[in-house]
């Protein structure tokens, strides 16, 4: 059954990053480039455009705080093939909102679009217990694997193909319709080749806590042994959080930047982290303990998004693309497992799931405060304040806990 579910949830995944994915080339022109003809904040001033696109883009984040655990413990009693396919309708559903908020210049339908979306796209939570469920639990982190692959793999195709589209048909609107396409193409995938993994009794009671995220937060600071490492993750997954949600709209608004333009840089900063997850990690893993990894990673990403606003011009992001982003991509790998080395046995999924509603509680909260920052403060903010988060995320690691 294993093998024959595995690569149904991964390609779930895959089609629902590309589309999730489409949205980070298009969220720039439409609200912060008046020079764009697709721009739809006339009459708005900068600060309130960089504060505007901060929020559609937090909004996806924050929801997904709140809906992750709840829609785990839903599919529990439910189902999981049941609230997969929901969930991956409404996304779908949510694309073809938010092309239809773009064609007719309407921040509230694409406001309440992203709030959608941010709920259906909380259905990874439902793919991984999935995966649990057929999965042996020595072969768990073998196969949760595939969600980052499918991640990834997202992260590169999505924006590359939303940036392409929306230059070839000169649409803004133009990638939600083909993410709602591939997200009916995704239900459909689904309903002939997913069958149910999980069979709960309908007499089963349970009791659904709508702040579960918050529980979950609450949960990693009462953790006493593991809170240094909780904490130090979410504070670089806060900082990081800085330079995806604001990188594009420095590109636009400094470097000049098209659609296109920002998607191919989106993939190939994917490629690079999909590079080091796939090969180097697998080289350096066996030769080096999480923690001598980490010392060396995320003092490098500090220093690299510390320089991304102080280029000369766009050849030298470019330049500087390779020693961001391998770090990052070997951090994010050695940090989920400096995580779950941090509890016990008994406790790993509780601590996967705390650790998901730290990073989805960064990519709720982050995005407005860059956008704030960028609109008073300037384009070199953001930046800054992110790479000041991710050194203290080192400080804590390598100064605090060595000292306790």
């Amino acid at each position: 059954m294993q093998k024959r579910i595995l690569p149904v949830i991964f390609g779930t995944l895959l089609l629902d990053m590309i589309g999730i994915g489409m949205i980070i080339p298009i969220i720039p022109i439409i609200f912060t480039d008046p020079a764009s003809s697709h721009f739809i904040l006339q009459g708005y001033s900068q600060s309130a455009q960089f504060l505007i696109a901060g929020l559609v883009t937090a909004l996806f984040g924050l929801m997904q705080f709140i809906a992750a655990p709840l829609l785990g413990e839903l599919s529990d009693v439910y189902g999981r093939k049941r609230l997969l396919i929901t969930g991956v309708a409404v996304l779908a559903l949510s694309q073809l909102l938010f092309g239809f908020g773009v064609e007719t210049a309407s921040l509230a339908l694409l406001i309440v679009s992203r709030i959608v979306a941010g709920i259906a796209g909380a259905n990874f939570s439902i793919a991984q217990a999935t995966i649990a469920d057929v999965t042996e639990p020595k072969d768990r982190a073998k196969n949760f694997g595939l969600t980052g692959a499918a991640f990834g793999i997202g992260f590169i195709l999505g924006p590359l193909l939303g940036g392409l589209i929306a230059g070839y048909f000169h649409s803004a609107s133009a990638p939600f319709w083909f993410a709602g396409a591939l997200g009916i193409l995704n239900v459909l995938f689904l309903y002939f080749f997913l069958p149910e993994t999980r069979r709960t009794p309908a007499a089963e009671k349970r009791s659904f806590h709508i702040l579960k995220g918050i529980q979950n937060i609450k949960a990693a600071f009462d953790d006493h042994d593991a809170r240094p490492v909780y904490l130090s993750s979410f504070l670089y997954m806060a900082g990081f959080a800085f330079f995806t949600s604001f990188i594009s709209i420095l590109l636009v608004n400094r470097f000049g930047f098209d659609e296109k333009g920002v998607g191919t840089f989106f993939a190939v900063t994917g490629f690079w982290i999909v590079f080091t997850q796939l090969v180097i990690l697998r080289i350096l893993s066996g030769k080096f303990a999480e923690r001598k990894i980490l010392k060396v990673s995320i003092f490098s990403v500090a220093a690299m998004l510390a320089l991304y606003p102080f280029m000369p011009e766009a050849l030298y992001l470019f330049v500087l693309m390779p020693f961001f982003a391998i770090p990052q991509g070997l951090t994010m790998a050695n940090m989920s497992a400096l995580v779950s080395k941090s509890v016990s046995a008994d406790r790993q999924g509780a601590a996967l799931g705390i650790n998901g509603s730290l990073m989805a509680l960064a990519q709720g909260v982050i995005p407005v405060a860059a956008g704030l920052g960028g609109g008073f403060l300037g384009l070199n903010a953001p930046f800054l304040a992110g790479s000041a988060l991710i050194f203290l995320s080192w400080g804590i690691l390598f100064v605090f806990m060595r000292r306790n």
